[in-house]
């Protein structure tokens, strides 16, 4: 009797390769369940690179669909996650150039109503909002960086992939935008 393991249990590189194969020879399903693994990384990524929801549902479905037509030619030099990753920050940068950009606010989540809890809540607001304009600040590269070690938790050797880079570049950017926002978030929190 086989011992499969269950599909969250089973190896991410197995599975993307699976899904993948599974794509490629016509299961649109496979795709679908690529579109759920991937769908929310992507598109925070997206958020937090154009702060702006709109933008980033937008983003997201173009990233799908990119890799949906270019699924054929996935080499597995890199993961799944971090090719997915790249091109959405390709289209990120294109959005950016583009001259019309409203930054909007998403609203917080209403906090309890407890007095302390909404202090708590406004606090971690406040850090919040102090740690995107540092990052807003960061050079275009640090930024990058950042958001895929950070926010979606890649290796420097994945994030090289990903930007077309050597990885100890990408440790070395890594190292400059981490020095930077902590001497930017002290200085503004007064240590």
């Amino acid at each position: 009797m086989g011992t499969s393991k269950p599909s969250s249990e089973r190896d991410p590189l197995e599975r993307d390769r699976e899904l993948i194969a599974a794509v490629l020879d016509g299961n649109l399903q496979a795709f679908d369940e690529i579109v759920k693994t991937y769908q929310r990384p992507i598109f925070y990524l997206s958020l937090r690179m154009l702060k702006n929801q709109e933008s980033a549902d937008e983003v997201t479905q173009k990233t799908f669909l990119k890799a949906y037509r270019a699924l054929e030619g996935f080499q597995f030099k890199s993961s799944l996650k971090t090719w997915l990753s790249a091109i959405a920050l390709n289209l990120c940068r294109t959005e950016l150039m583009r001259p019309r950009r409203e930054i909007v606010e998403l609203p917080e989540q209403l906090p309890d109503s407890t007095v302390d809890d909404v202090r708590e809540a406004d606090e971690q607001a406040h850090r919040r909002h102090l740690l995107e304009q540092a990052l807003a600040e960061l050079p275009a590269r640090q930024k990058e960086v950042v958001m895929l070690r950070i926010y979606q938790e890649l290796p420097f050797k994945e994030i090289a992939q990903a930007l077309d880079s050597t990885e100890s570049a990408v440790k070395v950017n890594f190292h400059h935008a981490m020095k930077s926002l902590k001497d930017k978030l002290g200085d503004r929190y007064g240590e």
